[in-house]
């Protein structure tokens, strides 16, 4: 079984526009690429109903269509999935006796015009879907993932939530969130890179609401100066020096519920750009913008969505300025370079081999940053406004806010409006690329 991820408002505009012209049938093409095992959509082509031809009473595309848009395809290197629709199924929709009798010559065809990468097909109903994907003679299912908030979610795609017991523990939650949010969140997965001030309080929260699965990222020890604002560590850790993963585990394990924990060094290394592709959520709490970009581009890539969480004190400033911001990059929205929240020149120095730095910092090229205050009530706060979009994200409760600053000195959260820059250096290029953006390439 292959999973097809694909952003939650692409997909209820695709199921839309397709079953419009209902009860004509409608057909599309998926732009797709590989991510891991999965398949992520790149774009997204609705053909016109003049660019359809009646036969023998189905309808297909015509031929000069179809021809110039698999050309297409084979040009840009992607895989296809096609698309269509048997208006009037309702919720059993399945592959009708001349699509069987079809796909798979089609199938072969693809494939021999482009080897190595599959063809898939979807139908789709009113209330549901099938899937099929040759990657050799025999097709195996393909299913539907619709990446986004749960308010964006389509009415017609199976949920997540499962139906397994809720313990007793949460009762207080399930009186705010209702069953199925807390069974979303303790199916979520979720990966948090950085476990220092705000990330050890993430941690800490997400397992407190019932998360237990987690993917943490950070190659750090405890020092002596963390203990003020590192929630969980001891003072025992800093005479250790343990791993600050280490003390994120055994914060979640304290609350028992066998939870699943795995732990990560070094952001830039393969093993843990793989690892992060398959998360239902990151949630970055770094320091550095070159590690933002890092995250940004996977996220934008493999179709993660990406909530990130930065802290500031600044006393040479006049009027000093202490605050923090929350910015949650939904796939298809805008991200943290549309937002300009991430400088470039930041992450290029923060990217570049340590040596190369040692010489540029020696001969006055870069510069030599320094140790930024902190506070564990600002971190407290931030933290808590990520948690609640969080909530909004997976449960419901309302719709996501993707962008808020918080400004301390005059106790005040501000919501900023920011439109999807088409130009995009981040997300515009690395946007449903999979495997093919080669994140990696960012691995030391």
């Amino acid at each position: 079984m292959t999973e097809l991820r694909i952003a939650a408002r692409q997909l209820a505009e695709l199921h839309q526009r397709m079953l419009a012209v209902a009860p004509a049938e409608a057909a599309a093409f998926l732009w797709t690429e590989r991510s891991g095992s999965s398949l992520v959509v790149h774009d997204v082509r609705v053909f016109d109903q003049l660019e359809m031809d009646r036969r023998a009473d189905a309808l297909q595309l015509d031929d000069d269509v179809q021809a110039a848009a698999l050309a297409e395809v084979k040009r840009e290197g992607h895989t296809l999935v096609e698309v269509h629709t048997h208006p009037g199924s309702g919720s059993s929709v399945r592959f009708s006796s001349f699509d069987l009798q079809e796909l798979p010559s089609f199938a072969r065809y693809v494939r021999l015009k482009m080897p190595g990468r599959g063809f898939g097909a979807l139908v789709l109903g009113e209330s549901g879907y099938q899937g099929l994907l040759w990657s050799d003679e025999e097709p195996r299912p393909l299913t539907l993932r619709a990446v986004g908030e749960y308010l964006a979610q389509p009415s017609w795609l199976p949920g997540h939530e499962g139906s397994k017991a809720i313990e007793a523990r949460y009762d207080r939650q399930l009186r705010a969130l209702g069953p199925a949010g807390q069974r979303r969140l303790s199916y979520l997965r979720v990966g948090v890179v950085g476990l220092g001030g705000t990330g050890s309080q993430v941690v800490q929260q997400l397992a407190h609401l019932g998360v237990r699965d987690f993917c943490l990222v950070d190659d750090d020890r405890v020092d002596r100066t963390n203990l003020p604002r590192l929630a969980g560590a001891a003072w025992w850790d800093t005479y250790l020096r343990t791993r600050k993963s280490r003390v994120a585990r055994r914060l979640i394990r304290r609350l028992g519920g066998r939870p699943r924990v795995d732990r990560y060094g070094e952001l830039r290394s393969a093993g843990v750009l793989s690892a992060l592709r398959q998360v239902d959520l990151i949630i970055g709490c770094v320091d550095n913008d070159g590690a933002r970009l890092v995250v940004s581009e996977l996220a934008a890539a493999h179709l993660v969505p990406y909530l990130d969480v930065g802290v500031g004190v600044e006393t040479g400033s006049q009027p000093p300025q202490i605050g923090g911001r929350v910015s949650f990059y939904l796939p298809g929205g805008p991200c943290l370079a549309c937002a300009d929240e991430i400088d470039f020149g930041e992450a290029a120095e923060d990217l570049e081999p340590e040596p190369l730095r040692r010489i540029r910092l020696a001969r006055g090229y870069a510069r030599d940053r320094e140790i930024e205050p902190a506070l564990m009530p600002l971190n407290t706060v931030c933290v808590g406004l990520a948690m609640i979009e969080t909530l909004a994200y997976v449960t419901g409760v309302r719709p996501v806010q993707p962008f808020a600053r918080y400004d301390a000195l005059r106790d005040r959260v501000t919501h900023i409006n920011v439109d999807l820059n088409p130009e995009c250096p981040v997300c515009r290029p690395a946007y449903g690329m999979g495997d093919r953006h080669a994140v990696d390439r960012y691995a030391k």
